[in-house]
């Protein structure tokens, strides 16, 4: 595979949170399909120095990685050398067309399979833990073709976060948390005024994904077989952006001079916004001074809900000549404890259901994000979706002056593009 497309596929993944099943057969470096049980482990379990890298969300990510790494390490009697890698992206793929890819990796839900395909990872998730105690729907996320391939690292899902001290200056009380789009239009138009948007929108398909799931829409059909972009389902939910957009209710970041939803809501120049649990690292490390609630993002004019999901996995190369350290590495990693440890220290939330749920009971802060798991929905991760998105994103902060559905109609037949042989 030629670099710049597995750098198209990768792209994609590593912006999603800065803004990031059963299965019986395996894909070994052949390329070929064998059972989990012949996956064959490389090299000695100790006495050996590993690679990690990853792309960092900021200190606290940095910290803990690293705390991680010098832990297992000295339980262990390996080395792991550490790569927080400026340009992720860039730096991972380059590692992988050098033939010299980090033993252990962060790899996104979008980019499985474009790597899997390729027979470049190696799929050891069973050898690790049992799929049960996973989210299931993080499972189907890192399987491809009947095949799981890694550990879902952790998960965040987006929320509606509100700024209590603007809420309670507009009148608005706790029967006016916004359970419907009704609710959410006329808190809104409330919210607006003297410098201040009600509602903050990231200008991507992975926020307004969402408002497509409350609204019965989807990226993909049941069989993700064909996609489904201008469904009429999605159609009529960014007609709501649009028309929120055109009272002046909503505003995406760069109309408010702001990198990202989260930046807007910090500095006080949008009272809500639809962020995932990331944004309570970004509140505690650069907005302190702000109060803030989060909940579960508003249903649809049908009463259904929706969000978003996004997580990463350990990825391990197929390749790798130390995999049974890495598999080790892995385990310690992916442990109860050690997911607990990640997400308080910077806000994930851990893909183990059990300790996920311990979590949220003692963070009620993290319950919102929690809630929405059971129907979130994952973004798309057929090969070069990347470059198919990134076109339609480009476009999203002019919506008031376009036409959704043509906007819809153009990213469908890109996609479809995709599926050709």
């Amino acid at each position: 595979m030629k670099a710049r497309n597995r750098l198209a596929a990768v792209a994609l993944g590593t912006l999603v949170a800065v803004g990031g099943v059963g299965v019986t057969g395996a894909v070994a470096s052949t390329g070929r399909s064998t059972p989990h049980s012949k996956v064959v482990l490389t090299g000695k379990a100790h006495g050996v120095t590993l690679t990690l890298m990853y792309g960092s969300s900021g200190p606290a990510e940095t910290a803990a990685v690293t705390a991680a790494a010098k832990a297992w390490a000295a339980l262990s009697g390996n080395k792991v050398n550490v790569i927080n890698a400026s340009n992720f992206t860039q730096q991972l793929d380059q590692a992988f067309a050098g033939g010299t890819p980090p033993d252990v990796f962060y790899l996104g839900s979008q980019q499985l399979e474009t790597f899997a395909k390729q027979g470049e990872l190696l799929p050891y998730a069973s050898l690790v833990a049992p799929a049960k105690d996973f989210y299931p729907a993080l499972v189907k996320a890192y399987t491809w073709n009947h095949t799981w391939y890694c550990i879902p690292k952790d998960f965040s899902n987006l929320a509606l976060e509100i700024n209590t001290t603007l809420w309670k200056k507009a009148g608005l009380t706790s029967a006016d948390i916004p359970k419907n789009w009704s609710m959410l239009e006329a808190d809104a138009k409330k919210l607006t005024g003297n410098g201040v948007v009600g509602l903050d929108v990231g200008n991507t398909l992975d926020r307004l994904g969402a408002f497509f799931a409350e609204n019965g829409g989807s990226y993909m059909n049941a069989a993700h077989t064909a996609f489904t972009f201008n469904s009429p389902q999605n159609v009529k939910a960014l007609q709501f952006v649009q028309s929120m957009a055109k009272q002046g209710i909503l505003a995406f970041p760069p109309q408010q001079s702001s990198g990202w939803a989260g930046e807007a809501f910090g500095l006080g120049k949008a009272a809500m916004t639809t962020e995932g649990n990331w944004i309570i690292g970004a509140m505690k490390s650069s907005y302190p001074s702000i109060k803030w609630a989060a909940y579960p993002m508003p249903a649809g004019p049908t009463g259904k809900k929706g969000t978003l999901t996004f997580t990463n996995c350990w990825g391990i190369p197929s390749s790798s000549k130390n995999s049974a350290a890495a598999v080790s590495f892995v385990k310690y990693l992916a442990s109860p404890a050690q997911q607990l440890r990640f997400a308080e220290a910077f806000g994930v939330l851990p893909s183990r259901i059990s300790v996920a749920q311990a979590y949220a009971k003692q963070n009620p802060q993290v319950a919102a994000f929690v809630a929405g798991t059971p129907y979130a929905m994952s973004p798309v991760g057929t090969v070069g979706f990347a470059t198919v998105q990134s076109q339609f994103d480009s476009q999203v902060a002019n919506l008031a002056s376009l036409d959704p559905k043509t906007l819809l109609d153009e990213l469908q037949q890109n996609a479809e593009a995709l599926l050709r042989p």
